[in-house]
């Protein structure tokens, strides 16, 4: 059964898919690698929404640091997309975004002064891109397609 959201939200199968996440972290001029994890993104409700689970974990020594579960949802009247972040610490935030082509989701923030994007790099590979001005932080998490893992619909 198609539903209203059904197209906006397909919009996104790019996302679609089980990932092997690369942290990349440049805070204050220091460019850092520490962190890796995986990540899993998925339809719910045909279509209605898109969750994002994901774990982090320390590279050197394999160690959990964290958990989040995300939720994304069009809002017709508005005619935007809504992105909902719980993370496993206790924070959560929400954002509003757009389509820029077809390959680039932008997202704003709301309460925090961040911006976000998701953007297609091939079939295999995708990016989230986050810059906090006030934090003076950039970070980027490079999506690499699980291998042997098909991809979620």
């Amino acid at each position: 059964m198609a539903t209203e959201t059904g197209a906006p939200m397909h919009a996104l199968d790019f996302m679609l898919g089980e990932w092997e996440l690369d942290y990349t972290v440049t805070q204050h001029g220091c460019t850092t690698k520490p962190i890796r994890g995986t990540g899993s993104l998925r339809h719910l409700f045909d279509a209605t929404y898109l969750t994002f689970d994901y774990q982090m974990q320390q590279k050197a020594t394999g160690e959990m640091i964290g958990q989040a579960h995300a939720v994304f949802a069009w809002d017709a009247k508005a005619e935007q997309y809504r992105f909902y972040w719980f993370e496993s610490s206790g924070t959560f935030l929400q954002a509003t975004g757009v389509l820029q082509g077809d390959d680039t989701l932008a997202l704003e923030w709301q309460g925090v002064n961040c911006t976000q994007i998701f953007r297609r790099v091939s079939a295999d590979a995708i990016y989230l891109e986050m810059h906090c001005p006030d934090q003076d932080l950039l970070l980027r998490v490079d999506f690499s397609r699980r291998a042997g893992v098909p991809q979620a619909h």
